[in-house]
């Protein structure tokens, strides 16, 4: 249940305060928001019109507020988790700074690089669930819409190589999650904090345990068997960092959206 301590109200307060930005992202994202002429993104989006570079930002941004509003969710419901709230809280993350990661780079083609970047790791995700359904027993009907989007899919694939400037794949842990906080948070400790918390959340998402031991209380060793019981709870102490952490990136990304929207 969630933690009415003295300890835990600020840390709440802090939470509570990101709700107005929350809910203004909420409305955002029920309509496009396609770049005004002539602006920064409008041009960047040239690169490859089929899927502009302007969506695979802004779809980012929508998404990393959805994780972060059903983390929101939850602590209003009076319900905090000792696992499954980071792994909202890490999607948030992970929305936030790819968005940043794309519209930062002052450079248009360094822009245009990391957009085509995301489309390729987002199509190379869907070639391996397409050629997974290969395997499982369809209808004539749905293995020929099958083969037709395996079609569509190689020939987009082939023509986001043909524009690319490089080859290289998307990386979150050492490039994009890094970058990302480099370029938003000025404070050093702040920085490693977050490279800090997005290893250890990694645990979270992977369902391995040993994150959530690390927030944790042990108890005695038995003398005879050598193990120890531990004790876990949600608490305000954890969540508040990864949560302030995500919307700080989302709101810099949103900020970045705009900016480069911004017709001349």
């Amino acid at each position: 249940m969630r933690s009415t301590t003295p300890a835990g109200q600020p840390l709440l307060a802090a939470i509570q305060s990101t709700y107005v930005d929350l809910d203004r992202w909420k409305a955002r994202a029920a309509t496009t928001e396609p770049p005004q002429a002539g602006s920064e993104l409008a041009v960047d989006d040239g690169v490859f019109p089929r899927h502009p570079i302007s969506e695979v930002a802004r779809m980012s941004l929508v998404l990393a507020g959805e994780h972060l509003r059903l983390a929101r969710d939850a602590i209003e419901a009076g319900q905090l988790y000792p696992s499954a709230h980071f792994t909202l809280l890490r999607g948030g993350l992970v929305g936030a700074a790819q968005a940043v990661w794309v519209l930062g780079p002052a450079d248009r083609a360094e822009r245009q690089e990391r957009g085509l970047t995301v489309l390729t790791a987002m199509h190379t995700q869907m070639r391996k669930y397409y050629r997974r359904l290969e395997g499982f027993v369809l209808s004539e009907k749905e293995r020929r819409e099958l083969g037709e989007q395996q079609s569509w899919l190689t020939t987009r694939m082939e023509e986001l190589a043909t524009i690319r400037t490089g080859k290289a794949a998307l990386n979150l842990t050492d490039e994009v999650i890094p970058e990302a906080l480099d370029l938003v948070f000025p404070d050093a400790s702040r920085r490693q904090d977050g490279r800090a918390l997005w290893a250890l959340m990694s645990g979270d998402a992977h369902v391995l345990g040993w994150s959530t031991a690390t927030r944790g209380q042990m108890g005695p060793t038995d003398r005879n068997s050598g193990l120890a019981e531990g004790t876990v709870g949600g608490s305000f102490a954890d969540i508040a960092q990864p949560f302030m952490a995500s919307h700080g990136l989302l709101r810099a990304g949103w900020s970045l959206f705009d900016r480069r929207c911004e017709g001349p």
